[in-house]
């Protein structure tokens, strides 16, 4: 059976290019990276059971959640970028430091979620698979190894929120695209 023009354009080729706050006016570019992106969807599916069921049964199954998530190893250790996988730290721009004490401790406040965190992945046909987390933030724990001869790799894990207070907006998106576009222009 052979292939379609269409499905040999959309095969996805190359290492992921990563931004934060895409298409906004602090969008930045999220390098070095190592080993790509991974990007990854999880969802809580429930069996509704019943007397005389034999298994899973179409139409009696609840999605209870549904999660996002995208992996990425980075090179870059200045404190801005040490900071988004630290996001209970207080980073001081003046001062050039990252502070973890007792005020990192209780509600996350809002400003601690990145507006998205966006991934571009190449295809044959030349365009991008554009993926895009919202209301983005890291929750793994944070590592930064020094070793000799080699390279401090830091993970960095951006898990994608639900907004509590707009039951509409997507939790993140895939879209096809033909360019990466350039960010905004600030008057």
């Amino acid at each position: 059976m052979a292939l379609t023009q269409q499905q040999v354009e959309n095969i996805q080729i190359d290492y992921g290019i990563v931004f934060v706050n895409y298409g906004e006016e602090d969008q930045k570019q999220l390098g070095p990276t190592r080993g790509g992106g991974e990007f990854t969807v999880t969802k809580n599916i429930r069996d509704i059971e019943f007397d005389g069921r034999k298994g899973k049964t179409k139409g009696l199954q609840v999605i209870d959640e549904i999660d996002a998530q995208l992996k990425v190893t980075h090179l870059d250790a200045s404190l801005e970028t040490l900071q988004l996988a630290m996001p209970y730290a207080k980073y001081d721009e003046t001062g050039k430091k990252i502070t973890c004490g007792n005020d990192s401790v209780g509600i996350i406040p809002e400003e601690a979620y990145l507006k998205n965190v966006t991934m571009f992945a190449k295809v044959v046909g030349g365009g991008y698979k554009k993926i895009t987390l919202y209301n983005a933030m890291s929750e793994a724990d944070f590592t930064l190894t020094a070793a000799p001869k080699a390279e401090g790799e830091m993970p960095l894990e951006v898990y994608a929120h639900w907004d509590a207070y707009d039951d509409t907006a997507p939790l993140y998106e895939i879209e096809d695209i033909e360019a990466i576009e350039d960010p905004p222009t600030v008057p």
